[in-house]
């Protein structure tokens, strides 16, 4: 989904406010068409239908309404971001972080309001990847990379361990007594990685459980999203969802975290390394894995 330009999310976050592709071109100052070419192209890139198109009006689909959460955080971060720069409380020294798009989002975003506690004024550049070519090619200051640890110069962040979880509104309406209580619920895949389910239930030794119906979404972040809209059942990344179970969005469906073999780890190429301030952020970013690891759950037996 690299394709997807900040032009095509700021008309989609138009179109919903506005309720219509003329109101959100005059919002945007910009031509109907233009509108449309960008929620063409956003839908394209998704592969979602996010927007029902009427005469007069139109409205957002169900996926358009979970993008939507989606859309709102990044630019408002991306705008608080401009606003911080034109105040001038940034320094001109930038540090290039790529980070798995999820991890960017649900872990790192949520601790970055604290890297000036610990004395570091760096201008933070984050941008997303889910590619392992990307992280190759080594056009960041620190990358933070999901697998095996393979790549030159890999250190490890964090351990990955998988938990399902479900909103805390749709737990309390319908409490989960038993693992076989998990089939009441719709089963959320992630299908870039389909399998999750099936390594947790076969750690669980309950293989033969399944949902009463199936959602299957392009990507962590979005079936996540979907979790905490009450959509079903995800199977999360205990390093992905902490926040939320912390902020009360999201709960554990069933408190076993099965280890995966897979983790985070923390790349600093030579353009990191020689950069005083990508430096520290990259120490910093150690000691904030190691503080939630000790904080983490521990996996339950097997």
């Amino acid at each position: 989904m690299s394709d997807i330009t900040l032009a095509a999310l700021a008309a989609f976050r138009a179109v919903a406010r506005c309720g219509s592709f003329t109101a959100a071109a005059r919002d945007l100052a910009c031509s109907q068409s233009a509108i449309s070419r960008h929620i063409a192209a956003l839908e394209h890139s998704t592969q979602q239908t996010l927007v029902l198109r009427g005469h007069r009006q139109v409205r957002l689909t169900a996926a358009g309404e979970i993008y939507l959460e989606t859309v709102h955080r990044a630019l408002e971060a991306l705008e608080h971001g401009a606003a911080r720069m034109a105040r001038g409380a940034l320094r001109s020294r930038t540090v290039k972080i790529l980070a798995m798009p999820s991890f960017a989002a649900r872990w790192l975003i949520p601790r970055l309001a604290r890297l000036h506690l610990a004395g570091i004024q760096a201008e933070i550049e984050l941008a997303t990847s889910i590619w392992d070519a990307d992280f190759r090619k080594e056009r960041f200051d620190i990358g933070i990379h999901y697998g095996d640890g393979s790549l030159p110069g890999s250190r490890l962040l964090m351990h990955d361990r998988l938990v399902p979880v479900i909103s805390s509104r749709l737990a309390s309406e319908r409490p989960i007594q038993t693992l076989e209580d998990l089939q009441r619920f719709p089963w959320l895949h992630d299908s870039l990685r389909s399998s999750k389910w099936q390594q947790w239930l076969a750690a669980c030794n309950a293989t033969h459980l399944a949902g009463p119906s199936h959602m299957k979404l392009q990507g962590t972040e979005i079936t996540l999203t979907a979790a905490v809209a009450g959509a079903g059942i995800a199977m999360g990344h205990d390093v992905l969802v902490a926040h939320d179970v912390a902020e009360g969005r999201l709960v554990e469906a069933w408190p076993f975290h099965v280890p995966m073999a897979a983790g985070y780890h923390l790349l600093l190429p030579a353009s990191g390394r020689g950069n005083e301030d990508a430096r520290a952020v990259a120490d910093w970013l150690l000691r904030e894995a190691g503080a939630f690891t000790r904080s983490a759950p521990r996996a339950a037996p097997g």
